[in-house]
């Protein structure tokens, strides 16, 4: 499967093209975003790894921040929801 990336502002385009995988051309991904969708479309991660450190040899580090990010935000949200069962159910008059 050929895989070309193109980085440009903290962001990443992806062609993928035959033999291997049909034609398709994504929207700016970040690189966290290029992995699930190239994992999802059966490109070997290898291919994937090495097509976005030819685009940017710093993508790991943006990877790792975009992780933290979600998991940051999927705490926030179960913190959140343990808040609203701490509270009384309002009584309806």
């Amino acid at each position: 499967m050929s895989v070309d990336v193109t980085y440009e502002g903290g962001r990443y385009c992806v062609e993928l093209s035959p033999p291997h995988g049909a034609q398709w051309t994504s929207a700016w991904l970040t690189a966290t975003e290029v992995l699930e969708e190239l994992s999802a479309r059966g490109c070997h991660s290898t291919a994937i790894t090495d097509a976005l450190f030819a685009a940017n040899p710093e993508w790991p580090e943006a990877h790792d921040a975009e992780v933290r990010r979600r998991r940051e935000l999927e705490l926030q949200a179960i913190l959140d929801e343990g808040s609203d069962a701490d509270r009384p159910l309002e009584e309806d008059d």
